[in-house]
């Protein structure tokens, strides 16, 4: 039988644990939390497939797991790197972006498990997210506006 038990923990000791297990090589699921990446992210409900970063990994629309530097921890899109620091923005944040230094990046996500589907990084699914991630302030607002309804 398959018993799976959940447990609330800290971000801090989540994501310590997350880091070596990732850093080890293997790959870890965790549930989403908040709507900053929304629409393709559900918090509360989606799980995130997480593995260890290469060199691919900090390019321009990849979903990355970092530290801030004020502790915080967040999963979002890569929106602009150089070889210092990468700025991010959640696909729902139609504003804010947050900077990281390259040595706080944790994991790179590579599947979103949104029920019995799965959108895998390179797919179809996957590039329309980015594609909506891409288009101006106003654009996005629509279309995330109008999502949120149809999606109640």
């Amino acid at each position: 039988m398959n018993n799976i038990t959940r447990a609330t923990v800290s971000n801090s000791v989540l994501f310590h644990e997350v880091a070596e297990v990732v850093a080890s090589g293997h790959r870890v699921q965790i549930v989403g939390k908040g709507n900053s990446m929304f629409p393709l992210i559900r918090g509360g409900i989606d799980k995130i497939v997480l593995r260890k970063t290469d060199n691919h990994s900090i390019t321009k629309g990849n979903l990355l797991l970092v530290k801030l530097a004020n502790g915080n921890y967040v999963l979002h899109r890569v929106k602009k790197h150089d070889p210092h620091t990468v700025t991010l923005q959640g696909d729902a944040n139609l504003r804010g972006v947050e900077t990281c230094r390259r040595e706080d990046i944790i994991a790179e996500a590579v599947e979103v498990i949104r029920g019995k589907k799965k959108v895998t990084k390179g797919s179809f699914a996957w590039k329309l997210f980015h594609l909506l991630s891409l288009q101006p302030y106003g654009v996005r607002r629509v279309v995330l506006a109008v999502w949120r309804r149809v999606c109640r």
